[in-house]
């Protein structure tokens, strides 16, 4: 039997699961697919954390106001409307406070 990935955090549209054969963790929203090592989720956590949306962010066009993230390319940035960022910063609390009991669990 094939074991799944362990489901870190989920709601519509977003799950954060850790792989059962590597460790690595996949943050899945949207149409944006993103996988970390265990130390690479964790900077990215508290990067993305300790950004202030209402300091950082930008009007667009059409009104809405986003905040860029810069990815390690400078060719490719992330754009979250203020909800998407709370949404994500959430489900990477909980995923990091899954990792932190699991790790306690495990050792």
């Amino acid at each position: 039997m094939e074991k799944t990935n362990t489901i870190l955090s989920q709601r519509e549209n977003l799950s954060v699961e850790q792989c059962h054969c590597c460790d690595n963790i996949i943050l899945h929203y949207q149409n944006l697919l993103l996988k970390f090592s265990p130390k690479s989720f964790k900077e990215f956590t508290n990067t993305l954390l300790d950004v202030n949306f209402n300091k950082r962010s930008i009007s667009f066009g059409n009104g809405t106001e986003k905040m860029i993230i810069n990815t390690q390319l400078k060719e490719v940035q992330m754009c979250f409307t203020k909800t998407e960022y709370h949404t994500i910063c959430h489900a990477l609390k909980e995923a990091s406070v899954m990792l932190e009991v699991n790790d306690i669990l495990n050792n």
